[in-house]
Formats: structure tokens, sequence, C-alpha cells
């Protein structure tokens, strides 16, 4: 049954749109935050040093002036920092311009929020004595407002920008992909024949592209079989059934008056139904999609016999066989319809005449050889297809699928199978690639 549920999807070139920008923003987010946070410790860590350095520089001297500071500049920033220096000695507060309160000690800089303000604090121990100087961080404050608005307005640009180019990049990665979706669907809907033609820089189109001529060029062979195969069937099914509606018209025209008649026509509907069984029972087995073998030791010389024994109850065999006592590992069950349908092709095609099963322990190889008139060399790729009948096997007999049964059931086994016609005439159908050989005393 078919479901119902329609499932939500989205164009390749809006998937890659998306994930770029999601890539490209977690990139520059985490850059963001890595310039911010390695930007504000490099600034309180110098301005710590400065607030260490204004701290000692007056402490001791109550007024230098500006010309007895060291340097200018530095001698007027030092004693500003000073002038609005926090200062906290032990648990007393020396001096606190902006009312911030005591505050607990700890070693090192810090930064501390009162009021919306932002304070740096430094803790460090002078002759014995816990000291804590600080100040209001105007600087600070300025310069994280404006590093924030720089980053932010890096994000959204970056945002932008990777939409435009990931829409660009997006549409021009899909378009051989759509490309070779619509060839694809005009080629199954119109025509099999036809192969996709894209030119492609990328090796991934190109592997694709070359991938799916290949596929389609399966799906129609197959078709072309399928298409063979079903006629093939429906001209060999038509035979029969014509002869039994012959012979049923038959029996009801002349069998009142004449039974021979009866028991011909009856005798021959009996014959041509039991023929179709054959077919049927054929086709099912070739219409498996798989096999499934039971591998076990088999003796081949037993096996051998037993599909001897059951050919030899429907037709006289002249047998000439060599073989010792092997054991393989292989499906009984099926080796011995292999055989059966070796043994019956021999004597449909050389009836009358000796068949001889030998083997060749060189090359660990099980021979069937009859004396019949032999497979022409460009016949040999066509006798395992279905419904294949050649000139040499044109007797009248049977629908051309024994020996598509046959491969079928050593494909599964894993086996191999060379056809050979010796010039002393016949054919010669040569099975290797047994599994696990080793004799036994026969």
């Amino acid at each position: 049954m078919l479901s119902n549920k329609s499932t939500f999807t989205l164009p390749l070139s809006v998937i890659l749109t998306i994930s770029f920008i999601i890539l490209l923003v977690l990139v520059i987010a985490f850059i963001s935050i890595f310039v911010y946070r390695v930007s504000t410790t490099v600034f309180i860590n110098n301005y710590s040093k400065e607030l260490l350095n204004s701290y000692r520089a007056f402490s001791t001297v109550p007024q230098r002036g500006i010309m007895g500071s060291p340097g200018f500049m530095g001698g007027w920033r030092n004693q500003q920092l000073y002038e609005n220096m926090f200062v906290q000695i032990g648990e007393n507060v020396i001096r606190d311009n902006d009312e911030i309160g005591n505050q607990k000690f700890v070693e090192g800089p810090r930064i501390v929020s009162e009021s919306g303000k932002t304070y740096l604090l430094y803790g460090f121990v002078e002759n014995g004595e816990k000291l804590i100087i600080g100040t209001h961080m105007l600087e600070y404050e300025v310069f994280l407002n404006a590093l924030k608005k720089t980053l932010g307005l890096g994000v959204l640009l970056a945002i932008a920008l990777s939409l435009i180019f990931g829409i660009i990049m997006g549409r021009r990665i899909a378009k051989p992909l759509k490309e070779i979706s619509n060839a694809l669907q005009d080629t199954i809907l119109s025509d099999l024949s036809k192969r996709i033609e894209m030119n492609s820089k990328a090796k991934e189109i190109h592997d694709l592209k070359e991938a799916l001529n290949r596929s389609l060029e399966k799906i129609e062979e197959a078709y072309r079989r399928q298409e063979q195969f079903s006629s093939d069937v429906a001209h060999e099914i038509r035979s029969p059934l014509t002869s039994i509606v012959g012979f049923s018209r038959l029996i009801k025209r002349w069998g009142i008056k004449d039974p021979d008649v009866v028991l011909e026509a009856a005798k021959n509907i009996t014959e041509t139904a039991e023929s179709m069984i054959t077919l049927t029972e054929s086709l099912l087995f070739l219409a498996k999609p798989d096999l499934k073998p039971e591998f076990s030791a088999v003796n081949l010389k037993e096996a051998l016999e037993k599909a001897l024994d059951f050919v030899s109850r429907s037709a006289n065999i002249e047998m000439k066989f060599e073989l010792p006592g092997i054991i393989v590992m292989t499906d009984k069950k099926l080796i011995q319809l292999a055989f059966k349908i070796l043994l019956e092709n021999s004597i449909k095609h050389a009836p009358g005449k000796p068949i001889e099963i030998f083997w060749k322990s060189e090359s660990s190889t099980l021979i069937f050889r009859d004396y019949g008139p032999g497979i022409p060399e460009q016949e040999k790729e066509r006798v395992f297809q279905r419904f294949y009948k050649g000139d040499f096997s044109r007797t009248g007999l049977g629908y051309g699928l024994g020996l598509s049964i046959f491969k079928k059931i050593i494909d599964t086994l894993g086996l191999t199978v060379q056809v050979e016609t010796p010039e002393t005439g016949g054919t010669m159908f040569l099975l290797g690639g047994w599994n696990e050989i080793r004799s036994v005393r026969s």
C-alpha cells in the first residue's frame, strides 16, 4: 500500500546556502569571541600594570609636579590615575572617591561593576599588608562598546556576504545535478536508448553521469530481454494451447462416432498439458529472484548416479564415466538437478549415442561429453539464454529452457562452466570451481 505521507524537501541550492551561512556565522562568532577575550585580557593586564606603577610612583611622594615626573605625558597620566584611585589597606578603605565600599581581597586584577560603572581592582601584598587599588575604567567601557559594535557589524556583513556567495555557489553546484535529473526523467519516460550528455569539470558530476549511463544501459538491456522473454513465452504457450483446442474440437466432432479418435486426442491433450506443466515449472524456477543453496558435503559420484537413475527411467542411455569418489561442498538437490539437465540435453541432441563423464584431477574439473552435432563457436555464448534454440538443436523437442536453468544453478553454487567442441565432434561441458575437494574410496 502506498503511503500518503508527504516529505518536505528543499532545493539543493537552498540547503547549500543555509549550510554555508550557518558554518560561516559559527566561524565568525568563534573568532569574534576569541578576539574579544584576548583584547579585554590584554587591555586589563596593561591597565593593571599602569595602575600599579602609578600607585608606587606617587604613594611615597606627596607631589612631584609635572616637571619632576618621569616624562611630561607619562607623569601627568600617572598622577591622574593616582588622584582618582581607590585604595584599601587590609580592611580599611583609605580612598574611595566613587564610594564603591569595602572590597574582598583577591590577588591580581579583576573587574567589578558598581552602580552601572566598571571598575578595575588590583590586589597585591606589600610589606606584609594586603592592598587593593582600583579605578573607574571609562576607557575600558568605551573600548568594549566600540569592540562590540565592530564585531556585530562584522557578523552582519559576513552573513550578508555569505548569503550572496551561498546563493551563487549553491546554484552553480545544483545546476548540473538538476540537469542530470531532468535528462534522466526524460530518458526513462520517453526513450531508454537516450544517454545523459553533459560536460562538467567536476569529477564527482562526471562520475555520476558515467554511472547513470551505465545503469541506463543495463536497464535498457534488461527491458529488451524482458520484451523478448515475454514474446517467447507467448509464442511457446500459444502452440500447445492451439493443439489442445484442436484436439478438443476433434473429440467434440468425431468422438461420439469413433472411440479411437477420443483416445488419440486425449493422449495428445495429456502430453501437451504435461509439456505445458514442465514449461510453467521451468519458468517459475527461472523467475525466482535468488536461490538459497544449502551447502553440505556431497559425493559427486553418488549425485551423478542418482541423476542417471532418474533419467534412465524414460530413456535408454549408454553411459561411460570414470569418476572417483570426490567429496565437495555444494547443494545436493541443485547439483543433481544440474546433472539431470545435462544428461537430458545430451540425450536430446545425440540420441542413441554414448555419453561420457570423467574427472580431470589436474584442474579439478568434471566433464560431460556427448557425440551430437556439436555447437558452433558463434552459438556458444547464447546457448544459456532462455528459449534459445540454435540450428544445431532444432529437433522440435523442448522449449530451450533447460540450459538456462542449468546456468542459474551453476552461478548459484559458485561454479564455472565452459563449452567446448572437440575436433572429433560432439560437445563438452566443463564444470569447475568446486569448493573443499577431497577424495574418498569409491
